[in-house]
């Protein structure tokens, strides 16, 4: 109201349903006109909070560029050293932010919109068809739309804008399965989209083969099938031998590679690929929920923040959760029997701390 009474055109607009999701009340704002007479349109989630100058730092760009259809910022964290959850979560999105997205934009390469913390030309959406609630990625979705009809994006690494953490795993769990799920239900229906695009090849087989395929795909397989699966069955067969590049080098480069980009973490690297390797139950779950459109391919359950205020809540949902504790005694079974009957320390140690984050999941410590 006090920013109305100053003159300042401002609505606050309610739905009476939740049809398409977070997409679905975008593309109902358009529809409806409430951004008729405008050429951008700045996108934050309740618990961003951007600087003052963050218009004048993104807008020109825009402005200069009439082919670039988003600005994006970087993400910065408010609560990163709340907990053990918020350190390792931390981690993750800066290397995500950091390198990925940086990388991606420096090199050409398609990236897309994070959902939040960027500004849109509104023609580059209209033009590709507008919001979309089919997936639960509606960011990545209309990006990759924008993308195959011509339009290039940029990505501002020294644009920053704060935002909160989900500080409970119900919270963390319900997050990272949308975000896991929402991208094979995407590559699923736009494949053949992208293969009929006039883009180069090379940029055809990157979104295939290296952005959905391997890193939404191939990643978690890996995590859970082989790594917390094949490599703790190999103990109960000494004939199977994994060579030590394949079973420490290669994971041990990936994580140092991560951890550089949050440099003042770097010791927590063997907590970061406990908690990955946890959670890849939840996103090969998701991933496959999203490739084969079972029922909960659209669930969408919103992102609980506690906040910073006296009103934010600090209860969590308890309960407990199956599969990793199926995990857990799997793993630690590995564990005991490759250190009691096989004598085996190399690294019946690591599968011992990795089953314990696995109980420590299933009990929703």
């Amino acid at each position: 109201l006090e920013w109305q009474e100053r003159g300042f055109i401002i609505e606050c607009l309610r739905r009476d349903n939740r049809e398409g999701y977070k997409g679905g009340a975008m593309k109902q704002a358009m529809d409806e006109g409430h951004l008729d007479g405008y050429e951008f349109a700045a996108v934050f989630d309740a618990d961003f909070r951007p600087d003052r100058d963050f218009l004048l730092k993104t807008v020109p760009y825009l402005n200069d560029n009439p082919k670039i259809g988003f600005v994006q910022a970087r993400w910065t964290f408010t609560n990163s050293q709340a907990s053990f959850l918020t350190r390792v979560q931390e981690l993750s999105l800066n290397y995500h932010v950091k390198c990925e997205q940086y990388a991606r934009f420096a090199t050409g390469a398609f990236f897309n919109f994070n959902g939040t913390a960027g500004v849109w030309r509104l023609k580059c959406i209209e033009d590709s068809g507008g919001w979309n609630g089919r997936t639960t990625v509606e960011d990545m979705d209309l990006s990759l739309r924008c993308y195959l009809n011509g339009w290039r994006f940029i990505f501002l690494y020294d644009v920053e804008c704060l935002n909160e953490l989900p500080s409970s795993f119900y919270a963390y769990r319900k997050q990272q399965h949308r975000w896991s799920c929402g991208p094979m239900q995407l590559w699923r229906q736009a494949m053949s989209s992208v293969w009929k695009s006039e883009i180069p090849l090379w940029q055809k087989l990157y979104l295939n083969i290296f952005f959905f395929g391997s890193r939404m795909f191939a990643t978690h397989f890996i995590a859970l099938v082989f790594y917390c699966t094949i490599v703790p069955l190999s103990l109960f067969v000494p004939e199977v031998h994994i060579p030590y590049s394949i079973l420490v080098y290669v994971p041990a480069i990936v994580t140092l590679s991560t951890a550089a980009f949050t440099p003042e973490s770097w010791y927590r690297c063997v907590v970061y690929v406990l908690f990955e390797n946890a959670m890849s139950v939840v996103k090969l779950g998701a991933v496959v929920s999203g490739l084969l459109e079972l029922k909960n391919a659209h669930e969408w359950v919103v992102t609980t923040k506690k906040g910073t205020s006296k009103f934010g809540s600090n209860t969590q949902l308890r309960c407990m959760y199956v599969r990793e504790l199926v995990m857990s005694i799997f793993v630690l079974t590995s564990a005991f029997f490759g250190l009691f009957m096989e004598h085996k320390w190399d690294f019946t140690v690591f599968l011992f701390f990795q089953g314990l984050v696995f109980l420590a999941f299933g009990l929703n410590m």
